[in-house]
């Protein structure tokens, strides 16, 4: 009987003995478990928040890698698509056309976009960006710029125009006055009819004036015809038609003036040979692009 009751105390012993082992076991295994879990959920929460933020940076780069890259394609692909008309200015304004693009590929750098109608990213006295209406005339607007600003750039090659081809140079005027809107093609190419009998005057040709523009030393000399024509169209759209001096009258009372008997008019004389020629040139503008005018000087 009390060997029995020593087994059963020892069986008894035993048994809490091995529930101890057990429960410390299982408790060293869950923790174990839960520090493991605990761990993973730590990496788990910081390895994705990491990986954004690097992600994020990276997406910004190359944004602004897409950014540059999309400007210079601008200005390639407007170069590329334009390089007749700047070929042609160049020619006009006596200019190296690499050193012409030089000067547009600055023009369009700081994160400047390029805008079409104004290639030189001009701007005015309030730092307004220009939008010269049609992409030649842009152009043309950034040589003239390049001209009044970088005058070394320009070679002064004169060279008179002898050809003969008054459809080219009647061509010219209609571009021009193309560009510039305000002005009448039809009254521009009467005025320059009446000045150089319809384009064909080898005095005025050789000096690649067409409207018998003056100066104190006499007629002026333009350095090639495009250039004078140029001039030309210009000046009736800045100094006649933006004052409102708009018909052959009024253009004709500043332009070609006659004194009778003491009081200011325009020349009869002059009146009636513009008014000839308005009779002539009636169609609509034909002449709008680089391409025709060289399709025409070229290809005749």
């Amino acid at each position: 009987m009390i060997k029995f009751l020593k087994r059963e105390k020892t069986l008894k012993a035993g048994k809490i003995t091995l529930m101890l082992f057990l429960s410390f076991l299982v408790s060293g295994v869950s923790i174990k478990i839960n520090n493991e879990s605990v761990d993973s959920n730590v990496i788990q929460a910081y390895t994705p928040n990491n990986t954004e933020k690097v992600s994020d940076q990276d997406k910004s780069n190359e944004e602004v890698t897409e950014a540059v890259k999309e400007e210079i394609s601008q200005v390639d692909s407007f170069i590329q698509t334009n390089e007749e008309a700047l070929r042609f200015f160049a020619n006009v304004f006596d200019m190296n056309y690499d050193d012409v693009i030089v000067k547009i590929r600055e023009a369009n750098t700081n994160g400047n976009s390029v805008i079409q109608n104004n290639i030189g990213y001009l701007v005015n006295a309030n730092n307004e960006v220009y939008d010269f209406g049609s992409v030649d005339r842009g152009i043309l607007e950034f040589f003239l710029y390049l001209e009044n600003t970088y005058p070394e750039m320009v070679t002064y090659d004169y060279q008179p125009y002898t050809s003969g081809n008054s459809d080219y140079v009647a061509a010219l005027v209609e571009y021009f006055s193309y560009l510039y809107p305000n002005v009448d093609h039809n009254v521009m190419l009467s005025i320059g009819a009446a000045e150089s009998g319809y384009y064909t005057s080898s005095s005025m040709l050789y000096k690649n004036n067409v409207y018998g523009g003056m100066s104190s030393g006499g007629l002026i000399t333009y350095k090639n015809i495009e250039y004078g024509v140029m001039s030309y169209i210009k000046k009736m759209s800045e100094s006649y038609y933006a004052k409102g001096l708009n018909t052959i009258e009024s253009i004709g009372y500043v332009f070609c003036p006659k004194i009778e008997n003491g009081v200011k008019t325009v020349s009869s004389h002059w009146l009636n040979l513009v008014n000839k020629a308005m009779n002539v040139y009636t169609e609509e503008l034909h002449y709008v692009s680089v391409a025709q005018l060289n399709d025409l000087l070229y290809n005749m």
